[in-house]
Order: C-alpha cells, then sequence, then structure tokens
C-alpha cells in the first residue's frame, strides 16, 4: 500500500521501524521518577538539617574576625575579649556557643583566640551528621 503523493507519512508508521522507533520514544518511567524524587528528599533533607549549623558557624567567623579590627576590646586583655565575646553571641542570638567555648591564649604581640566545637544532628531513623568547625584569629595589641 503506497501513500498518496500529499499525505505525509508519520515516522513511526513506516513498516520497517515502527516498533523500534516506539520504544525510543518513551519518557520518563514512574520507577525513574519516584527514584527522582526520593533523591531531591534525601539532599533537601540533609540541607534543611546541616544548613543553620553551618550559617551559625559562619556568623561566629565573622564576629571572630571582627574583633581583628576593635583595639579596644583588645586592649582590655583576656576578661575584656571573653566579656565583649559573651555580648557579641548573644545580640547576635546564638545560643549554642557560649564565651567558655573559646580559648585564648597568650601570642607575642597579642592573643590567639581559638573555637573548635563538633555539632551533631539527626538526619533520620538511626543515622546523624556530625559536623567539626574550627577557627582561630590572631588579636594583635595595639
Amino acid at each position: 500500500m503506497s501513500a498518496q503523493p500529499n499525505q505525509r507519512r508519520q515516522p513511526w508508521s513506516h513498516p520497517r521501524c515502527g516498533r523500534r522507533l516506539r520504544r525510543r520514544q518513551r519518557g520518563l518511567s514512574f520507577t525513574s521518577a519516584v527514584f527522582g524524587l526520593l533523591l531531591v528528599v534525601f539532599f533537601g533533607t540533609i540541607a534543611i538539617t546541616m544548613l543553620p549549623s553551618y550559617a551559625g558557624f559562619w556568623q561566629v567567623r565573622s564576629i571572630m574576625n571582627g574583633l581583628q579590627d576593635r583595639p579596644d576590646i583588645i586592649a582590655k586583655g583576656p576578661r575584656g575579649i571573653t566579656s565583649s565575646l559573651g555580648t557579641l553571641l548573644s545580640v547576635n542570638g546564638i545560643r549554642d556557643l557560649h564565651a567558655r567555648d573559646f580559648k585564648l591564649e597568650r601570642e607575642q604581640g597579642g592573643y590567639k583566640l581559638m573555637l573548635d566545637y563538633d555539632v551533631r544532628k539527626h538526619l533520620f531513623f538511626n543515622v546523624d551528621v556530625v559536623m567539626a568547625f574550627n577557627h582561630e584569629v590572631l588579636l594583635r595589641s595595639p
């Protein structure tokens, strides 16, 4: 049976390649869609759980770096630095860390302010994630 000259044949209606072409035109299967959705939920859960801890650390790190530009606080010595840290942490709404979590060592020409802590968060079932954060800043005396 031949086609009329003014009628176009659909590519899948050709007798030799009809089945083969139809198999290649399949879309996303149900199992692939469910697997993709599970991956999105898995990584979304991880992001929602871990991002607040990282955001808090970035905020604490900026507080520590900001102390370098405050010679009036550094001139007060270890007690003044610790007191100012406690105030800055409370003003910025950081409740997980306290001024006693920071270590302060005397260095030549100033102080070394160090922070080293771990955060453990529950993900799901019996799976937890442990995040280790550390940062140190050299506070030069004026």
